[in-house]
């Protein structure tokens, strides 16, 4: 079924099903952004999650695996499990899958939705894909900086199978910026779709830093500290306060709203200094109006807007980056109110929604001409 085609006799929608995995709510936000425009799109995730607003969700969440397994009560639960998401799964027009993993043993949701013959897209966040030796060949500070642990299951093994899983039961594939394009297997997507990073542009008030605050706050918010560079940072702030008067505050493990108030009170943000790209963290900080220091690696620069504002810096000048802001009020200033117009032009969920929709009708359209 298509936009506006009679099911059982009414005129009906676009039926989208988001699942497993809410990404830094990627699939709250883009669930909100498609209701938004019309699209009768749900959220099925895995419980808990961590990631969601609560305010916000716009999801349903599967049941969580019990701690005794073979007892009454995980047979109950996997029951509940299976039943609810394959019913989702069957109600659905479309899928979109996020972030490379399954949900039931061997696969069997996805084997559910191949058997439907569901239309679906992959879309592929990060580590789930990432190859160690491809990103080492185009960033120096992987090999370097990243510990030997992460580096280890970065294999092109691992990234190769769980994209042929996909590949296998008929999904296209997105990626959230073109950092990622290295990643993908070609023979086994031919055609990667861009879809960037959502926000939802409402969520975030604006609060740009003052120019002439003598004593700036700095925020550094690590998922990772060990894989986001932390040890850098940390001692980049060490030699800095016997220089310079400010407030640095390591936010980590605390609920996302939480960090999403203390980074509004930040002159300065810190993300990631040796990944190579941009995450959801550094749009957060833009959208709050945020002046961003992040290491994005040579091509990464090549590949975004031109009018991206981060403060590109990585573990060997990130003391000289952070120097610079500290001492210029008006640069601050600036950065921030740029970074709020980038998000609002590139990262809007309810624009990005229409190209979606366009997608997803696209996937129904080969699908329904594959079955003639």
């Amino acid at each position: 079924m298509g936009v506006d085609e009679t099911r059982n006799g009414t005129v009906t929608g676009l039926r989208v099903l988001h699942l497993p995995y809410n990404i830094v709510s990627q699939i709250s936000v883009t669930v909100r952004g498609l209701r938004a425009i019309g699209v009768e799109a749900r959220g099925l995730v895995l419980a808990p999650s961590t990631d969601v607003i609560p305010e916000h969700t716009d999801v349903e969440s599967l049941p969580a695996a019990p701690a005794l397994p073979r007892s009454p009560t995980w047979a109950f639960t996997h029951a509940l499990r299976y039943s609810k998401l394959m019913s989702a799964i069957a109600w659905a027009d479309v899928l979109h899958w996020h972030y490379g993993e399954l949900v039931l043993r061997n696969g069997f949701d996805l084997r559910w939705a191949r058997f439907l013959r569901k239309p679906g897209i992959a879309e592929f966040w990060g580590c789930d894909i990432r190859v160690s030796e491809i990103e080492a060949a185009d960033n120096p500070y992987w090999v370097r900086c990243v510990p030997a642990k992460y580096q280890a299951v970065r294999t092109l093994e691992r990234s190769r199978w769980t994209q042929a899983i996909f590949s296998d039961a008929g999904f296209h594939c997105t990626v959230p910026d073109k950092a990622m394009l290295d990643y993908v297997q070609r023979d086994l997507f031919p055609t990667v779709h861009m879809v960037r990073q959502r926000l939802m542009i409402s969520d975030y008030t604006p609060k740009p830093p003052y120019s002439n605050r003598r004593r700036p706050v700095l925020v550094h918010s690590p998922s990772d500290p060990e894989l986001k560079g932390t040890r850098f940072v940390l001692a980049a702030i060490e030699k800095l306060r016997t220089k310079f008067d400010f407030e640095f505050r390591l936010v980590h493990n605390v609920p996302h709203r939480k960090a999403l108030d203390i980074m509004s009170e930040a002159d300065i943000f810190i993300d990631q200094l040796v990944i190579g790209a941009h995450g959801l963290a550094a749009l957060e900080a833009m959208a709050l109006a945020k002046p961003v220091v992040c290491y994005l690696k040579p091509s990464a620069v090549a590949w975004y807007p031109p009018e991206l504002p981060i403060v590109n810096a990585n573990p060997d000048n990130i003391r000289d980056a952070l120097e610079t802001l500290i001492t210029n009020g008006h640069r601050r200033h600036e950065l921030g109110l740029r970074g709020r117009t980038y998000v609002e032009k590139y990262h809007d969920s309810i624009k990005i929604a229409q190209d979606l929709k366009s997608l997803y009708q696209q996937l129904i359209d080969e699908r329904k001409a594959y079955r003639v």
